[in-house]
């Protein structure tokens, strides 16, 4: 509880309401009920949010279960079923969190919430960062999940993220609480509960019982990293920026991995995704002091001309 009154005190606005995101599975059971026992410290405006996904037969009956329970406590309760003939063919995972996402994001809105408040803890941090690894994720973009972050108009909240599975299992038997067990969780149809029941259990075995905390720590220097070389960066591209292109003659010999953020950087603040062979080349072929060299992307071209980057969108 400690540590979410540090995270509380540090940005609780008192006249907004918090709308937390309630599954009633072990991780959203231990946030609300440490919520509520930090209201002996804060006056919490707390909405709950409910989705039902429709998957399984139990699924209605647990947001009746849930409906009770938030009558019981006295908090307003939002709900949304979701149509199962609705979903696509293809990923039911992915489909299911935008659905989910979808609703939070109006009820944030309309009640005017300071934030949405979700229990991902260490583990989802460590599946996070893995599956950036197996995907092929750039040094910069294996940070994974954040305490504080920003989605579809939100802001989202975590204040779960560096507390272990174990250890919020241990505190809910403390306390006494029951909580759901969603078997789709776990079910390897889903990369997710592939991931919880083969992946990182393989891991585990072959190289010891801290993996977890490794791949957290691995999130937490890849953030580190990128905070470090965006403050770097920062001014030395409002200087060279100019209109569609960068002017690099001022710093020739901007080592690779500087200047490969610098343009991640400078393609973020237009708004433009590209890949990683196109930024490879740009960086290799800007460091050799090449001219006349265009680079192809979906998003437009790339002209490195007497070290100057130029960039027209398509």
């Amino acid at each position: 509880m400690l540590e979410l009154k540090k995270f509380l005190q540090s940005r609780l606005l008192l006249e907004k309401p918090l709308l937390l995101g309630y599954s009633g599975g072990p991780d959203s059971k231990a946030l609300l009920y440490l919520f509520l026992e930090c209201r002996r410290f804060f006056p919490l405006n707390l909405h709950l949010a409910h989705v039902d996904h429709g998957w399984r037969e139990e699924s209605k009956q647990e947001a009746e279960t849930i409906e009770a329970e938030a009558q019981t406590l006295g908090l307003p309760l939002h709900i949304q079923v979701l149509d199962y003939e609705k979903f696509k063919e293809g990923n039911l995972e992915e489909q299911g969190r935008n659905f989910r996402l979808q609703f939070f994001s109006e009820l944030h809105r309309r009640l005017d919430c300071q934030a949405l408040v979700l229990g991902h803890q260490a583990g989802d941090q460590a599946e996070t960062v893995l599956k950036r690894v197996c995907e092929g994720a750039s040094l910069f973009s294996m940070g994974g999940l954040t305490q504080e972050s920003q989605l579809l108009g939100m802001t989202l909240w975590r204040p779960l993220l560096g507390i272990s599975k174990g250890e919020i299992l241990e505190w809910l038997s403390q306390k006494n609480l029951k909580y759901f067990q969603d078997p789709t969780n776990h079910s390897t149809r889903f990369l997710r509960g592939r991931m919880r029941k083969e992946c990182l259990p393989a891991l585990q075995e072959s190289f010891g019982k801290q993996i977890e905390s490794n791949f957290c720590q691995l999130g937490q220097e890849s953030r580190e990293i990128r905070e470090y070389f965006f403050e770097l960066n920062r001014h030395l591209l409002d200087h060279i920026e100019k209109e569609g292109c960068l002017d690099l003659n001022p710093f020739p010999q901007l080592p690779s991995l500087q200047l490969k953020y610098l343009l991640k950087e400078w393609m973020r603040r237009e708004q433009v995704t590209m890949s990683r062979q196109i930024l490879d080349a740009v960086v290799l072929t800007a460091r050799k002091g090449k001219s006349g060299k265009r680079f192809q992307s979906k998003a437009g071209m790339f002209l490195i001309e007497n070290g100057i980057i130029s960039f027209y969108k398509s």
